[in-house]
């Protein structure tokens, strides 16, 4: 789980104030929750059924809700749900209790340090748990697809174990004369031999089996007993494989065909393919990747690599569309990047959802232009999912080798590691990164970062991206979330997060002034061009505690000539929470020049609607995790539409960001939400030019 995602947080604790201070102590160490108290068997019980949570915290003492009696109740609903308790007691005779309950461990009150470690380290097993699962998933289907194609197949394929035949395919049974496979199936293969041939089968097989070979196959020619009786001189490969998690010996004779090379060739190419798409398998492409290493060593040609994988391939694909439907979008995804091949270039399947693209010579620029094109071209692309649709998107790691490359696994490991670097830079996917060596460790790295913004504010090296936010009212207003980025070469960073985590006030009050000045001086020109341009503009906590900028901001929009109505200020909610009379005297003076204020993430702590009640906002954004549950894990909206109709009831406007799907807007129009934002709407733009016309 990344630090930066919402932890889903139930608390049982008898005293309220420490409830509240552990979920202030987790927002100012910087990780963001959801915050549920628990005062009962019966509410632990519904909430569990409910929803997914991440994680609960309890008093060991707790009178109201046992903590025995919550990890019995976690334990009855087989629920994965990770829990810490807090002891007021001193020694080791505590944590062995809390061990034997069934906690994750057991935590001394106010040891808040050791409190986060042990978060974050079962925030990443979790994670981990979550993963294996996914992947279990996966393989299952995987092995559901394989099964289907040996039942389809031409080829007689026939799965051995100790001697007998587990698994024969039509095909097997149809060769040798049999009406069905069952005539077959846990029938001693050495009976279909001709008996002179038996004992030497018996010795062969037996030393296949003993060699464990999954890579290459052994030929065999036998001659084999049809169900009449008749001979039949046979060729087959064989080879160790797993089949119903039991290791076997895969029998497969070829169907028949052509003139015995040709058929050999067949063979040889079909074993080097992946069955379902027709690209180079793994291991074929691995050995191609090898010989390709092994070539730059040799001359002065620069080569890439691209790893390429579909973005949330199970909720996105599999999930929507089905097994058959996924598999009919990963045949168009190989079609499409086949005709995106240039001489030289190798394509392969290397995972469920993944491929790799090898480029025999490029340069940086070109290799990451070439990722752009196709990521692209896969996001324009409507894809065909077994009488279904489907658009997806695609993030891409680049890796490059040359005469200094250690080998291909290294390169491959880089590859890897840039495609962690892409989706790190878009939630949405459809990024592309290129991997190059860290040269962070050489000094201080928050020196090195502090260095590189304030070069960027003095060399004019930041940039303004704008994305809509609409209206799903018709107000007709034409507003945008502004998002500043620092531009190192070719890449675009957000330069505020780091900031922040640098506890750099000065530098991130002066980015901010830097963002609303730039960015009001847009908008002026955009109204002035007659469109009435509304912004939504970030306030970072250094800001907030300013007391010289809502004085700074009367001047800026005079000098700018923008109506202050027309500028919304964005503020945290931890930041509120962290700084509650700052954020009230801010909110106040702002909204006294005529400007509106919004609370963004909100919903996260244990009293989200504790802050309302000491400032003034006028739009409140949801935090981001009440709509994953719905858009991607496929939960209830109940908790989402609850949240909405409570802002309503306050009079405060809502918007509900990081809108993806098509299918989130019925539920969103029933709530009444006010604006949605995201990739569905419009990704991050250079300009303000998006029609925000709903006709």
């Amino acid at each position: 789980m990344s630090s930066n995602d919402t932890i889903r947080l139930l608390l049982i604790h008898d005293t309220p104030s420490e409830a509240q201070r552990l979920v202030s102590m987790l927002h100012n160490a910087g990780r963001s929750n959801r915050a549920q108290h628990v005062a009962s068997e019966a509410a632990l019980t519904k909430l569990l059924q409910d929803k997914t949570w991440d994680l609960l915290i309890a008093e060991e003492s707790s009178k109201q809700l046992p903590a025995a009696v919550a990890l019995r109740t976690i334990s009855k609903l087989q629920k994965d749900v990770p829990v810490i308790l807090l002891t007021e007691r001193e020694g080791a005779q505590p944590v062995v209790e809390g061990l034997k309950l069934g906690a994750r461990d057991v935590v001394t009150v106010d040891e808040d340090q050791h409190l986060l470690l042990v978060i974050q380290r079962e925030m990443t097993a979790l994670d981990n748990r979550r993963q294996a699962r996914l992947h279990d998933r996966r393989y299952h289907a995987t092995l559901q697809r394989a099964k289907e194609l040996l039942d389809s197949s031409k080829d007689a394929i026939a799965y051995i174990s100790d001697g007998l035949i587990v698994y024969a395919n039509e095909s097997f049974a149809e060769r040798f004369g049999y009406k069905s496979n069952e005539d077959v199936e846990y029938q001693p293969l050495i009976d279909m031999l001709a008996e002179a041939e038996q004992e030497e089968a018996r010795e062969f097989l037996k030393q296949c089996t003993i060699d464990n070979n999954e890579v290459e196959a052994k030929e065999w020619k036998f001659t084999a007993k049809t169900a009449s009786g008749q001979q039949l001189p046979t060729r087959a490969e064989v080879l160790s494989t797993i089949y119903d998690e039991e290791r076997c010996l895969q029998v497969r004779i070829a169907a028949r065909g052509g003139d015995a090379e040709q058929l050999e060739a067949q063979l040889s190419d079909i074993k080097n393919r992946d069955p379902l798409t027709g690209l180079y398998n793994r291991q074929h492409f691995l050995q191609l990747f090898d010989s390709a290493i092994k070539s730059a060593a040799g001359s002065q040609r620069t080569g890439g690599l691209m790893y390429i994988e579909v973005d949330r391939f199970e909720e996105a694909v599999q999930k929507a569309v089905g097994v058959a439907g996924a598999d009919a979008m990963l045949k168009g995804l190989a079609q499409l990047l086949q005709s995106s091949l240039r001489r030289g270039d190798i394509v392969a399947r290397y995972g469920e959802e993944s491929f790799c693209l090898l480029i025999p010579d490029t340069t940086p620029d070109s290799a990451e232009h070439r990722a752009e094109e196709i990521v692209k071209k896969i996001a324009d692309t409507i894809f065909d999912a077994a009488g279904k649709t489907v658009q997806i998107t695609a993030s891409v790691g680049i890796s490059l080798f040359s005469e200094a490359s250690a080998g291909a696994q290294k390169v491959l490991d880089q590859a890897l590691e840039a495609h962690d670097q892409a989706l790190a830079k878009s939630e949405q996917g459809g990024a592309v990164a290129l991997y190059e060596p860290d040269t962070s460790q050489e000094g201080d790295v928050d020196t090195y970062r502090r260095a590189r913004v304030v070069q960027a504010l003095e060399a004019g090296n930041l940039k303004l991206l704008y994305q809509p936010i609409l209206s799903l009212q018709g107000t007709g207003e034409q507003l945008y979330e502004v998002l500043v980025r620092l531009v190192d070469g070719k890449d675009e960073l957000a330069p505020v997060a780091f900031l922040e985590a640098l506890g750099d006030a000065g530098l991130s009050s002066k980015m901010d002034r830097w963002v609303i000045l730039t960015a009001i001086k847009s908008a002026a020109a955009q109204r002035a061009a007659g469109k009435d341009i509304s912004l939504l503009l970030h306030i970072t906590a250094a800001s907030l505690v300013d007391s010289g900028l809502p004085a700074w901001l009367g001047v800026a929009f005079k000098a700018a000539k923008v109506p202050p109505k027309s500028v919304v200020f964005q503020l945290r909610q931890e930041d509120i929470n962290s700084n509650l009379h700052a954020a009230r005297d801010f909110s106040n003076q702002v909204r006294e020049l005529g400007c509106r204020v919004a609370i963004c993430h909100f919903g996260t702590g244990l009293n989200p609607f504790k802050a309302l009640e000491h400032v003034n906002v006028d739009v409140a954004k949801v935090d981001p995790s009440f709509v994953r549950e719905v858009q991607d894990e496929g939960e209830s909206s109940d908790t989402l539409a609850n949240l909405i109709q409570q802002l309503g009831e306050s009079d405060i406007k809502v918007i509900v960001p990081h809108v993806e799907q098509a299918s989130m807007l019925p539920t969103l129009w029933q709530t009444g939400t006010d604006y949605i934002q995201g990739y569905y709407v419009q990704p991050p733009a250079d300009e303000m030019n998006f029609d925000f016309s709903l006709d």
